[in-house]
């Protein structure tokens, strides 16, 4: 439930403005090379983090119509680009001459 009151429009201006957004990442040379065709080694500070920037890697190259390879070792990822991006296979329509024929109902 949401509660909710009316305030002066005066009010408005005391809230702090919203942040800026954020500059480039420190990801995009490295999708930059990857798009380019590149074999690129990334070299992070611990273990742990290595799937999460896997995933990041990935989420963005794949909304940039790519897909990668990766492989990892220790706290070094090395990344390629692996063509382009599979198309979503197209549900088989039904033939329009043939009528649907309802499944039997096991009993």
């Amino acid at each position: 439930m949401i509660v909710w009151t009316e305030v002066e429009p005066q009010q408005f201006e005391t809230y702090p403005p919203p942040t800026p957004l954020k500059g480039p990442d420190e990801l995009d040379a490295v999708l930059e090379a990857v798009a380019s065709g590149k074999t690129v080694e990334i070299t992070l500070v611990d273990e742990s983090v290595i799937r999460g920037r896997r995933l990041a890697l990935g989420r963005r190259v794949k909304a940039r119509g790519l897909t990668l390879q990766m492989r990892s070792h220790g706290n070094k990822l090395i990344a390629r680009q692996a063509g382009p991006a599979a198309p979503a296979p197209e549900e088989p329509r039904p033939h329009p001459e043939q009528p649907r024929v309802p499944r039997k109902r096991k009993d």
